[in-house]
């Protein structure tokens, strides 16, 4: 049963931390993030109780793809310190890039390699095993192009190729970059089972999205981001 989004409680810390036993999967503590003289993320502190899915809002610019880039050890914080599953991000980028699936809204494929070398090579550098290949390709409809250069494929291709290789990956966190992108009526149901195996596994799931629609119903709670300040306390 899906719980129900948290109602505001401007004196807890964050909407997500609900009073839960359950471990930290994500700990921010006042983190921020600069490019040059632009602050991105001014400040924040999170708390994501692990096994939740929660969605990240915010308008365009907001810093919500810079906070996904930064779980994914793919930025450093500016200033702040930050966790995943009491491993931090800076010290222990390894151990955390083992934690953590990141689908980002853009990349993630090689167009030289065919969509099936594309999730090999996937495995060989997470450690994944790679009899699910196969398989994933055809969930997501992708078996009569598995031997085709990503070069040629469709936005919408590519980012099933992107789902595939996500479910591929044994992570405790996935971090969702506008999932449903690209993708027509049937790719995004891809997105709507992708969460239910995510929660039927008992995994942290943190999506940015501009279709509250869509999460409703699929998400635990909901934070907002704007100008890089978290909004505690902003629930839907």
């Amino acid at each position: 049963m899906t719980e129900e989004a948290p109602a505001p409680q401007p004196a807890t810390e964050d909407p997500t931390a609900a009073a839960t036993e359950r471990p930290l999967a994500v700990r921010l503590e006042r983190v921020a993030r600069r490019f040059g003289r632009e602050q991105v993320l001014r400040g924040l502190s999170l708390r994501l109780p692990a096994g939740r899915i929660v969605a990240l809002r915010g308008s365009n610019g907001s810093g919500k793809t810079t906070l996904l880039r930064l779980l994914a050890t793919r930025l450093r914080p500016s200033s702040g310190r930050a966790s995943v599953f009491g491993r931090d991000l800076v010290r222990e980028a390894a151990a955390v890039r083992r934690e953590v699936a990141y689908l980002a809204v853009h990349g993630g494929s090689y167009g030289t390699l065919t969509a099936r070398e594309n999730l090999r090579l996937a495995c060989v550098l997470t450690g994944a095993p790679q009899d699910g290949v196969d398989a994933e390709l055809a969930r997501v409809g992708l078996s009569e192009h598995a031997d085709r250069p990503v070069r040629v494929f469709s936005s919408g291709m590519k980012r099933r190729l992107g789902l595939a290789r996500l479910a591929l990956r044994d992570a405790a966190l996935w971090l969702l970059d506008e999932p449903y992108a690209s993708l027509d009526e049937e790719g995004r149901e891809l997105v709507d089972d992708l969460l239910s195996r995510a929660r039927a596994r008992g995994r942290t799931v943190l999506i940015a999205s501009h279709e509250p629609e869509r999460l409703a119903g699929r998400i635990d709670a909901s934070i907002t981001i704007d100008r890089g300040v978290l909004l505690h306390g902003a629930t839907e």
